[in-house]
């Protein structure tokens, strides 16, 4: 008797406890709810919602998600209100008592009302801008690949619009939606390569001419040094003219109505950019060159002396090759 008289015992025990510790939950959900009913009325909406989310979070009901629904459409957050009435018709569908049914058409009811309203925001990807391992952002949160290239709703407000993969630059741009009947669309261009490849070491020593047998020494010429600056001189100047012609076809692709003309117009503003990068680099590197020979000591044949400029361009990159005896 005393052993059953023990089971029994602490089987209630048990139950008052779950009971005891089961209370304090939805007793303080209840109070969250009340209050945020008492901010909604006082016109503290954003108070209101921080209420009701942490309300249904402690004990969630149906009456709790509607209330959550009309605070953030009151709060300009209408993508996110249409989202939850949307939840609340959805868990009120098989409904079989008369107040859940009338829950499930006033969500429904507010739901229809809403969409119409709503902001769309469309992150573009074309296929030639899909480099390997791309991941997009918004807001810091990653897109699924899935959702480029559609229109999907979102809440007014600013957003930073990241792309980045590896081996590629970073690039960020910041869009704002507004918070009703706003179509926004931003496209994410091909990022730019991080470095230059560089040429193979086989290949590049291809390229070097054969050594000569050695002759008698006279004095160092003066010639590869002005060739060089020459060449600088000139590199400068198509580095300039690929900018400035960048920059006219940025600026065409900015007012540019076609989308698909736009994007063209983008992507042959960046090759023009990336060309005008690697001038400018082989100008540096050639003027480098020649003052590094001008002033060098010593003497040298003229008969070995040789200069070869020659530029390499290729898909969106540019440079220089500088091969020779001085």
């Amino acid at each position: 008797m005393r052993y059953g008289k023990l089971i029994i015992s602490l089987a209630s025990w048990l139950a008052l406890s779950s009971t005891a510790q089961a209370q304090p939950s939805g007793a303080q959900a209840e109070t969250l709810f009340r209050q945020g009913k008492e901010l909604m009325a006082k016109g503290q909406i954003a108070e209101a919602c921080a209420a009701f989310d942490a309300s249904q979070k402690l004990d969630p009901t149906i009456a709790t998600l509607l209330n959550q629904a009309a605070c953030r459409e009151k709060n300009g957050q209408l993508a996110t209100a249409w989202g939850l009435f949307l939840e609340a018709e959805r868990q009120t569908r098989s409904a079989a008592d008369e107040p859940t049914r009338q829950h499930h058409q006033t969500a429904a009811s507010k739901a229809a009302k809403l969409e119409p309203r709503l902001s769309t925001l469309t992150i573009s990807v074309p296929p030639e801008n899909r480099v390997a391992g791309l991941e997009v952002t918004r807001g810091g949160e990653r897109v699924d690949p899935g959702a480029w290239n559609k229109a999907l709703p979102i809440d007014g407000g600013s957003y930073q619009i990241s792309a980045r993969a590896p081996g590629n630059a970073e690039w960020s741009s910041t869009i704002t939606v507004g918070n009703e009947h706003d179509v926004k669309s931003i496209e994410i261009p091909r990022l730019k390569a991080a470095a230059l490849d560089r040429p193979p070491v086989k290949d590049a020593a291809a390229q070097l001419p054969a050594e000569s047998p050695p002759v008698a020494e006279h004095p160092r010429s003066r010639l590869a040094p002005f060739v060089l600056g020459g060449a600088a001189v000139g590199l400068a100047g198509a580095a300039l003219g690929f900018e400035l012609w960048a920059s006219s076809t940025y600026d065409k692709a900015k007012v540019e109505p076609d989308d698909a003309r736009q994007s063209s117009l983008w992507h042959s503003a960046n090759t023009k950019r990336y060309l005008a990068e690697g001038f400018a680099a082989g100008s540096l590197a050639a003027a480098g060159v020649a003052v590094w020979l001008y002033l060098r000591p010593g003497k040298e044949s003229p008969a070995r002396a040789s200069l070869q400029v020659a530029p390499i361009v290729a898909s969106e990159r540019a440079g220089l090759v500088i091969t020779g005896s001085f």
